[in-house]
């Protein structure tokens, strides 16, 4: 929820709840506002969360209020104790956003000197109004699934970047920092993208769907993969005809990067890959052995990479055939 959408909506909340309040001709109507403005928040799910934590501190802190108030009086000194005992009894039942709102609403019993029927209703009345009526607002949330179905395109084009940038760090090119900018950028945008799926799935309160999390969640874990592999790049200090091979694989993977990809055909071409390594000639020279052995290493992590991947695809089919069930 961005800047406008929230100042629309504490505005349209505020002014609802005071409206409503006055219709009922409630005392202290700003009250309701007031709530209103604070029960606003960036998802549903929060937004229900935090209702029913400030209803139960209402009720919570409206019984310790009218028992201190009517065996001490409306003193400063048992607002304090009020205060005393409310609060921690608030953290503890998890109830901490209801402090405010709720001794707002007590000090109205102090102004009036009265803990009666028809004030505690009028408190009642006020909070519900204003928790209610920021809901109802809530319940507008604009759907995010444009925003995320770009996200994936933007992460699957940083990544074949990515990609295509180990090709030719393998064939010759040592720009490295080109490297480190471009996994830089591409973990940025799964992060971005991560903080959107949650939010979308937090604004789901009926039929729930976490797909664009787990595909955000399996990027990244790709993205570290990739990271690793880009520490290890600068220890391959020699042209080999197995660079050229482990390149041509990176570039093909580049180009079959997509969302839907099964990982499958990706596994075998790395399984072939291994059997060339295996039928090669023995290294002659220890700078020739070290950097074989860092190229191994590469493959073992790039292997990693695409099991990942299809892990992902395996468990996205098994959701989607429950869901089918």
């Amino acid at each position: 929820m961005n800047t406008t959408q929230r100042t629309i909506k504490i505005v349209v909340a505020t002014v609802l709840a005071v409206w409503i309040a006055q219709l009922f001709e409630l005392d202290y109507t700003l009250a309701a506002g007031v709530i209103a403005i604070l029960s606003v928040l960036d998802t549903k799910q929060e937004s229900i969360k935090i209702a029913l934590a400030r209803i139960g501190s209402m009720i919570l802190g409206f019984c310790i209020a009218s028992i201190l108030f009517v065996s001490l009086g409306f003193s400063l000194f048992a607002f304090g104790l009020y205060l005393a005992i409310f609060i921690p009894l608030a953290c503890k039942g998890k109830m901490e956003s209801g402090i405010a709102p709720t001794t707002v609403l007590v000090t109205h019993f102090i102004t009036a000197e009265s803990v009666s029927w028809d004030w505690q209703i009028n408190g009642t009345a006020l909070m519900l109004i204003g928790v209610f009526t920021a809901l109802l607002v809530n319940l507008w949330m604009p759907k995010q699934q444009n925003t995320l179905e770009k996200f994936v395109e933007e992460i699957e084009s940083e990544m074949s970047k990515a990609l295509l940038i180990f090709h030719d760090q393998l064939v010759g090119d040592q720009n490295y920092r080109e490297l480190f900018e471009q996994l830089k950028q591409l973990d940025n945008r799964i992060q971005e993208m991560n903080h959107v799926a949650l939010n979308e799935y937090a604004n789901q309160v009926f039929k729930k769907t976490s797909y664009y999390v787990r595909y955000a969640q399996m990027r990244k874990e790709q993205s570290v993969v990739l990271q690793k592999m880009c520490e290890n790049l600068p220890a391959v200090k020699l042209a080999t005809s197995q660079n050229d091979i482990l390149a041509d694989l990176f570039k093909g993977t580049a180009e079959q990067l997509h969302e839907k990809n099964t990982g499958l055909d990706l596994l075998q071409d790395i399984s072939d890959l291994y059997q060339t390594f295996k039928a090669s000639e023995l290294p002659q020279t220890r700078k020739e052995f070290e950097s074989r052995a860092i190229l191994f290493q590469i493959l073992n992590d790039f292997t990693r990479f695409i099991k990942i991947k299809r892990e992902f695809f395996l468990t996205e089919k098994e959701y989607s055939n429950q869901n089918d069930d």
